[in-house]
């Protein structure tokens, strides 16, 4: 039953869109509409979405914990783009952090008008200090990570990151001051 009444309803469908002899195409669609397009002579002219220059400078001598333009140093997106891109795992990228209490010096330039960041555990930043290096517009970062490897002085190594590139080990911990950057790299042998 239900098979026959299905059938008649797609029959009824199928009459009512025949075409009848002698009718064409126009008569039974309606006007054909056409649409105005450019002519192969145009040109399609593209404007560049240009991003602002970044100019991270303006840190300079401030604290971590400063707010220069709406953001402390570490939440700009720039530099946390950045230091995500040198140290891709989240959980080894989260000790480059400040929080309140911890230790931080003011931001310097160092070698080749880069910007030096240090931050330190608090009542630990012997032993667990971190320093992001970067231009100043936030390219060719460089991240710092000590975890207190070798407290002997002779033997301190700290993890340094860079994009696209293994992790290196070199020679102490990490720079506080322009004096202490860029780091030795571990003579091996």
């Amino acid at each position: 039953m239900k098979v026959v009444a299905l059938t008649g309803l797609a029959l009824l469908a199928l009459a009512g869109c025949r075409q009848t002899a002698g009718t064409s195409d126009e008569q039974t669609q309606g006007p054909e509409i056409t649409a105005k397009t450019a002519t192969p002579n145009a040109t399609l002219v593209v404007q560049p979405s240009i991003a602002p220059a970044v100019d991270l400078t303006p840190y300079i001598g401030k604290y971590p914990f400063d707010v220069v333009e709406g953001h402390r140093f570490l939440d700009n997106p720039v530099v946390k783009a950045a230091i995500a891109a040198s140290v891709p795992d989240a959980k080894v990228r989260a000790v480059v952090r400040y929080k309140d209490g911890e230790l931080g010096i003011p931001i310097k330039r160092v070698k080749g008008g880069r910007l030096l960041i240090w931050g330190g555990e608090n009542h630990a930043e012997d032993y667990r200090n971190w320093a992001v290096v970067l231009a100043p517009d936030g390219s060719e970062p460089e991240v710092c990570i000590y975890g207190g490897l070798g407290y002997d002085e002779d033997f301190q190594s700290s993890q340094w990151f860079e994009p696209g590139t293994p992790s290196l080990m070199k020679q102490g911990k990490c720079p506080s001051d322009a004096e202490d950057y860029p780091a030795v790299p571990i003579a091996a042998g």
